[in-house]
Parts: structure tokens; C-alpha cells; sequence
């Protein structure tokens, strides 16, 4: 018997077992591992989750999943936790729920569409608590979020997600393994956090806030959104000369390290 899902909270449910193995895998088999998964609905991906790792601890918003989740998943290792995702503080979270200092925390989400950005931008802000993320998003939206500079999809979410983690696009994910069917395609993306960079910025926000103004209109040049940014064109102008970057370029043919290097010019 299929679970009707509930548009308000974008739900899409999987019962591909084939697929679920292939998502499950890509966290890993340190089984040493706190896993947070975000939405799990009926427990597709959770049952596997709490089989192949010792701590899993669920965020849903749907109270009527509390009686199915807790009847098909009684292992002792999972945790459910009832909560719109976007009140969790992930920090307190994973602080609370970790079993020793050295676990490995991933998160892992199916993830509804209509807060997609909100749950990235939310994940990348606890970056530094986590080894991976696994995502499953719009194919649209994960084609962007793993673009690089000069691809017609490159934006300032692109630049965040390369900021933080090593990201890879990992599989489209074709609509008619949902239930109910979604008007497109999914995919599956990867991020494995490192320091690569943030180390280089003490105010990651205040970078990610600077990120959004300079792509506000990718359609103009560097120099037209950096002036937007400084509300002074003469400062822009000085600041890309001493980077040394082309005020003619459009943010879209701009790379990260080139973005920090304006950034750090700037503040």
C-alpha cells in the first residue's frame, strides 16, 4: 500500500531498492559514522542507513510518518527527530549527537525542492563539522550547484559549494522512480567538505553575502557588480587592478580563487 504524500511538504518517495543501494554507497562504509538524514518519509533510505551505520538520526516534518518510520525501523540506533528542518541548529545537533570525538558526521537528504537553497546554504554553514553530504535535488538545480566558471549554469551557488567541499554531480535520477511522479528529473550530488579554502576567509557568511551581490546580474561585468557592491566605482576599478582581473568579465568566467582574491581585497 502506497503512503500518500503531502504537497506542502514536497514529498516524492522512492521504493527503487537498486537506487537506494546506489545513494547509500556513496556515504561510505566507515561504519563508524553519525548520519543525519533530512526527511525520510517512509523510511526508504533510513532502513538501510540505520542497518549499515551505528548512529542515524532523522529530521521530518510529518508527524504522521512518526507511527511508520519507528514500526519499520526499531533498530536501536536510530533517532527520530519531528522538527521542520529549518528551525534544527545542525551545530547543537550534531554536538548532541555525536558518540565520541573523532566520529565522522555526513548528512544525506532526498531533498524536498522548495527549500532546496536553504538546506545547502544551511549544510555549508556547519561545513566544518562534517565529512560529506549526499543530496538528491532537482537535476536543474544540481547541474548548477556543480558548474564551474565559464558553464552556462555557473552562479554564485556553484562558487559557494566549490568553496567548501569537492563536489561532484554523482547521477540523474529519472522522475519515474517517484511516487507521486514529479513534473522533472532528479539527480544526485556529492560534497566532501575540506579547508581547502574557507581557511583563507575568517567571515564565510559575510563571503557567501558578497558571492550573491556580485552575481546579482551575471549579465554585467565585474566592475558593474563589484561597483554595486563597494557603491563607489572608483574603489571597484582599484581593487581589480590590484588582483589583476579584466573589469570586461562577466562573473560567470570568474573563478573561486579569483572571487577570494577581490573579496579579501575588498575587507
Amino acid at each position: 500500500m502506497k503512503i500518500e504524500a503531502k504537497k506542502k511538504f514536497g514529498q516524492n518517495f522512492i521504493s527503487d531498492q537498486n537506487l537506494i543501494n546506489k545513494i547509500v554507497s556513496i556515504l561510505g562504509d566507515d561504519k563508524d559514522q553519525l548520519i543525519i538524514e533530512i526527511g525520510p518519509g517512509t523510511g526508504a533510505l533510513t532502513k538501510l542507513l540505520a542497518q549499515k551505520y551505528n548512529k542515524v538520526v532523522a529530521i521530518e516534518i510529518d508527524t504522521d510518518m512518526e507511527v511508520i518510520l519507528k514500526r519499520e525501523i526499531p533498530n536501536k540506533n536510530f533517532e527520530l527527530f519531528l522538527s521542520d528542518v529549518l528551525l534544527v541548529d545542525f551545530e547543537k545537533l550534531i554536538n548532541e549527537k555525536k558518540q565520541h570525538e573523532n566520529q565522522k558526521v555526513s548528512i544525506i537528504s532526498n531533498m524536498p525542492y522548495y527549500i532546496t537553497s536553504e538546506i545547502l546554504f544551511r549544510t555549508l554553514n556547519v561545513s566544518d563539522k562534517l565529512t560529506k553530504a549526499v543530496f538528491m535535488m532537482q537535476k536543474e538545480v544540481a547541474v548548477r550547484v556543480c558548474s564551474y566558471k565559464g558553464e552556462n549554469n555557473y552562479n554564485n551557488l556553484s562558487v559557494a559549494c566549490e568553496f567548501y567541499a569537492d563536489k561532484k554531480y554523482e547521477f540523474t535520477v529519472p522522475k519515474h522512480k517517484f511516487y507521486p511522479l514529479p513534473k522533472v528529473d532528479s539527480a544526485i550530488i556529492s560534497l566532501s567538505f575540506n579547508n581547502k579554502y574557507t581557511n583563507q576567509i575568517e567571515n564565510k557568511e559575510k563571503f557567501l553575502v558578497f558571492l550573491r551581490k556580485i552575481f546579482n546580474n551575471r549579465r554585467k561585468t565585474i566592475l558593474n557588480n563589484l561597483s554595486n557592491v563597494t557603491n563607489d566605482k572608483a574603489k571597484a576599478n582599484e581593487i581589480l587592478d590590484n588582483v589583476g582581473i579584466d573589469k570586461s568579465l562577466r562573473p560567470e568566467v570568474i573563478g573561486l580563487e579569483d572571487f577570494i582574491k577581490i573579496f579579501l581585497e575588498l575587507f
